[in-house]
């Protein structure tokens, strides 16, 4: 059962920003907004998804070194808008962090898929 689960978890995010993609370019008509709604609600699947695959494939978990990972690429982030405009605005600042942690998580998910592959060949 726990096999089938963690299986599902990790098929989800492609399905899932496909099917919100898909959607909001029908309700919006714009291919940009529906990519940015696509990233937006499917940024905490990949972060699961990923969290699951590194405990499937290399039996131990990552969370603390993830939220520490997380925390720290805030930090960045907000040190950054801070030196280029001076002003926080954490509405901007949350926006950027968002995006660049779907960017990361989709990267470490290909990855982790193309690892665990090998891995089950091997």
């Amino acid at each position: 059962m726990f096999v089938y689960v963690i299986g599902i978890i990790i098929t989800i995010p492609v399905i899932a920003t496909t099917t919100v993609y898909a959607g909001s370019k029908m309700l919006h008509n714009n291919k940009w907004k529906a990519f940015h709604a696509a990233v937006n609600w499917t940024t905490l699947l990949y972060i699961i998804a990923v969290i699951a695959m590194l405990k499937t494939i290399f039996e131990s978990t990552f969370l603390s070194f993830i939220l520490l990972m997380l925390l720290s690429l805030f930090t960045v982030i907000v040190v950054f808008h801070w030196k280029m405009y001076t002003e926080i605005v954490f509405n901007k600042i949350f926006k950027i962090f968002w995006r660049v942690c779907f960017l990361i998580f989709f990267l470490l998910y290909v990855l982790l898929i193309v690892i665990g592959t090998i891995i089950y060949i091997v």
